[in-house]
């Protein structure tokens, strides 16, 4: 065997020991463990990394309890005032829950239905909130009681300003949007989701007139 090819084996041996230390090496894992990230925010810990934000208004996010159904109705409330305005294409609305137990769930059927009257088309499921999301949103809408205390225990992750939709509502009006799933003996079901959507787009539409002040 000459020099070259001596070379070569030796080349190729090296080759094949380093694939097989790559097949059996454990692989990274990104597990995120949204506790454990609270507590070392707490603490001071610098490991958290947010994503990058921009200042500028880009990003919207509509945030209520389960994320199925007053949420995704602001999103789609929000593109149809956009899509009409001097700001489409430059602000992204999108929307999110904070609870687990209702991700992946099929959005809430009667806001499907009702929604779809008002010429709003809700498609697709629950996401729950994570905290890269919650960095990266440059506005955060809460649109109930517990998404607003949501992001109160976790400004450590906020760096775009929260206001809760009532914000945006007339004066004297509720301070959030009604859940639909609590009951309420006084008010029919269908009247129910016609005065939520109705409030979402008082909301939205008052939003959107002050955008200029907050980009």
């Amino acid at each position: 065997m000459n020099k070259t090819n001596k070379s070569s084996n030796t080349s190729n041996f090296f080759k094949r020991i380093k694939c097989k230390l790559e097949k059996t090496s454990p692989k990274q894992t990104n597990n995120f463990n949204e506790e454990s990230l609270i507590k070392q925010a707490g603490q001071g810990n610098q490991d958290y990394q947010a994503p990058y934000y921009s200042p500028e208004l880009s990003n919207v996010l509509f945030l209520s309890k389960r994320g199925m159904s007053r949420a995704p109705l602001a999103r789609e409330v929000m593109r149809k005032l956009l899509h009409l305005s001097d700001h489409f294409g430059s602000i992204r609305p999108s929307a999110r829950g904070i609870s687990d137990a209702y991700e992946f769930c099929s959005f809430d059927k009667r806001m499907v239905h009702s929604a779809k009257k008002f010429g709003y088309a809700l498609n697709g499921h629950a996401r729950r909130i994570n905290m890269s999301e919650l960095s990266s949103a440059n506005l955060i809408i809460t649109l109930d009681r517990e998404s607003e205390e949501y992001t109160k225990s976790r400004h450590f992750y906020i760096r775009g300003e929260v206001k809760a939709i009532g914000a945006f509502l007339p004066t004297g009006d509720t301070p959030h949007v009604p859940d639909p799933f609590e009951s309420n003996e006084f008010i029919e079901t269908q009247a129910k989701y016609d005065q939520i959507i109705r409030l979402v787009e008082t909301g939205c539409q008052n939003l959107l007139k002050s955008f200029p002040s907050l980009i």
